[in-house]
């Protein structure tokens, strides 16, 4: 586009130089010739000679250096008599390039005078625009000033490219950097780099590897504390079978086996007492370990009752803090992972507010709008400092079953201000 503007305002400049110098050319040459016309219309007597030779007092063959114009000297019978043109001028300009300038001086008319000597007419100057010399002038500048206007922009290319090349090297250890990354990496780290936006891209870089870094180092020890938590659950399990379980089992064969061979009804009425008793007690075991890893009061009752009586069983194990449970919303036919989720991050909430706040009132709302339930838990206790909780796994699980529903999870704390935390789950 450069080349081509500055083309066409070149070749503009151009035809105005041409016209100009043709123009002030004939100007000078037509005065000039008015001057000998006048001179010679006193002088000797010229025109067209006895012996036929055709000459011309005007010596119109010795102009023959005369740029931009064509001279001819015409008898009154229109034949030539002299000029100061008499090769036909070799251009070295091009044709499209002639054309152009010659649309210029298409436009100048022939300059005619009459000659007369003694009154009588004895022939006619006429002063023809010739833009061949000017022209091939005109075609060398233009052509120089394009030859280096064309150099320049191929230079001004060449150095932008090297320019840009060095410039974008660094590029390749991104790449290369992203590739590590991709692998699992995630201790890699970009260096500064001189240019200011890919040092951008480096500092953006280096976050993310550190971001990336740290949340596989949290998701490993989640994973472990998941399996460390499944592993005491089985244990706990394991010896609450063995010691309640089995003990009561032990107590009822005993109690069993004093029936067979009790010597009478009332003997036999007492071990059946203490077989009721002990059939109790292991109902409440089973409920517990049942409540424990699936509470049943979720399928029983549904999300708005278990939640009431999570609190009330909760309330009655922390009688110095009172907790106000405000429920909007049916919250059924919902998924059951759903379901879950909330019953088990308000259930970790109330923990750890019974182990670190100290508080003295604790408050949960929890609403069902169209496509969202979103919960809030908040304590007046002791709160927290936020940059300390990185190895609180109940928070990560809390925080991982928000995200693992496409949820959002957003805690606020601080030291003796209390803890707040916002959740919002797609229903």
């Amino acid at each position: 586009m450069i080349i081509a503007i500055g083309a066409v305002s070149t070749i503009h400049n151009a035809r105005q130089n041409v016209q100009a110098e043709i123009a002030s050319t004939a100007v000078l040459a037509v005065h000039m010739l008015d001057a000998e016309i006048l001179l010679y219309s006193y002088g000797a007597d010229w025109g067209r000679p006895s012996d036929g030779a055709k000459r011309s007092n005007f010596n119109l063959n010795k102009l023959q250096n005369v740029r931009h114009l064509k001279i001819e000297f015409l008898n009154v019978f229109g034949d030539l008599i002299d000029s100061n043109h008499y090769a036909q001028h070799e251009t070295i300009a091009p044709d499209w390039f002639v054309q152009i300038m010659d649309s210029v001086t298409k436009q100048m008319q022939p300059t005619q005078r009459q000659v007369f000597k003694a009154g009588h007419m004895i022939g006619e100057l006429v002063v023809t625009p010739d833009p061949l010399n000017e022209i091939d002038e005109v075609w060398e500048e233009t052509k120089t000033m394009l030859i280096l206007l064309v150099f320049f922009i191929i230079t001004a290319n060449v150095l932008i490219y090297l320019a840009v090349n060095q410039a974008l090297k660094p590029i390749d250890r991104i790449i290369e950097a992203l590739s590590e990354i991709e692998l699992g990496k995630f201790s890699l780290r970009l260096p500064q780099f001189s240019l200011p936006e890919l040092t951008n891209i480096s500092n953006k870089f280096n976050v993310m590897a550190d971001t990336l870094q740290k949340s596989v180092e949290m998701n490993r020890r989640l994973h472990q504390q998941i399996i460390n938590v499944q592993e005491n659950e089985r244990k706990n399990l394991a010896r609450e079978l063995h010691d309640e379980i089995g003990q009561h089992l032990t107590a009822i064969n005993l109690d069993a086996a004093a029936i067979k061979t009790a010597p009478n009804l009332k003997v036999a009425q007492e071990s059946g007492s203490a077989i009721s008793g002990v059939v109790r007690q292991m109902i409440d075991i089973v409920r517990n370990i049942l409540q424990r890893l699936r509470p049943a009061d979720l399928d029983e009752l549904g999300l708005k009752l278990a939640l009431a009586e999570l609190v009330n069983t909760w309330k009655l194990r922390n009688p110095t803090t009172q907790c106000q449970l405000n429920v909007r919303g049916e919250f059924v036919d919902l998924d059951d992972s759903l379901l879950i989720a909330i019953y088990r991050i308000v259930q970790e909430c109330l923990t750890n507010v019974a182990r670190h706040s100290n508080a003295e009132h604790v408050d949960i709302t929890l609403i069902q709008e169209i496509d969202e339930i979103s919960f809030t838990v908040k304590d007046d206790g002791v709160g927290f400092d936020l940059s300390q909780t990185g190895n609180s796994f109940g928070l990560l699980g809390m925080k991982e079953r928000c995200e693992g529903l496409n949820g959002s999870f957003h805690i606020t704390s601080g030291i003796n201000h209390g803890a707040c935390i916002e959740i919002r789950l797609p229903s």
